[in-house]
């Protein structure tokens, strides 16, 4: 058994332990993140909380996610647009599909953590159907074609509850929480461990994104 799968096996025990406060505190329970990577998944499980959104161990690159963003509905409403598995990626060269790849219209979707297109398929559109439509939380990366444009692009979207994770200080963006440890590396990165150093995503979450800074 590998390092991964004992991580996965022992969560169920840890985690109820680790952030049984942050569980108790919790007043917002019937929320879906919207999200570029694997940060929703973590916030749900972390919260012992059933996946509420399909944007769960999967990645998308910043340029298409904005364009997801910038018709949600379109994309994701009544059962949204049908995913479509493809071969090759428009941003990485030689992809060499370890990992199920399809396009959603024509927004690329890198599921990262699932072993089979029918794991994913099948994952997607049973998490497509829990969406909460009225109560919706969103979040960005700096990673993965990132640039100060396309933050910019999302902080100024007509969402209430949106946060941009950023190893830069940009202060003209309202929704940025800035990760001061990551600023060498030039961007957040994908280390999921190091968010609650800078972000309290319980009070985001009961105070419909109010309050973005960690306690």
């Amino acid at each position: 058994m590998n390092i991964e799968n004992i991580k996965n096996k022992l969560k169920p025990i840890i985690y109820p332990i680790i952030n049984f406060v942050p569980r108790r505190r919790l007043k917002n329970k019937d929320f879906t993140i919207i999200c570029d990577n694997c940060w929703a998944g973590k916030v749900y499980q972390e919260l012992g909380i059933p996946y509420q959104t399909p944007f769960v161990g999967l990645f998308i690159f910043s340029p298409d996610y904005i364009k997801l963003l910038n018709n949600l509905d379109y994309y994701l409403k009544s059962g949204g647009q049908s995913l479509r598995f493809v071969r090759e990626s428009k941003y990485i060269k030689e992809f060499n599909n370890s990992y199920p790849l399809a396009l959603l219209d024509d927004i690329e979707i890198h599921f990262l953590h699932y072993q089979s297109e029918s794991e994913a398929r099948e994952k997607w559109q049973r998490r497509l159907a829990r969406i909460h439509w009225d109560n919706l939380y969103f979040k960005f990366n700096d990673n993965d074609q990132c640039s100060y444009e396309l933050m910019k692009i999302f902080d100024n979207l007509p969402f209430k509850s949106k946060v941009i994770f950023s190893s830069k200080n940009y202060e003209d963006l309202t929704s940025l929480v800035h990760f001061k440890s990551r600023e060498k590396e030039g961007h957040v990165g994908i280390d999921l461990k190091i968010y609650h150093r800078y972000f309290n995503v319980v009070n985001w979450l009961n105070k419909g994104g109010e309050n973005l800074s960690a306690d």
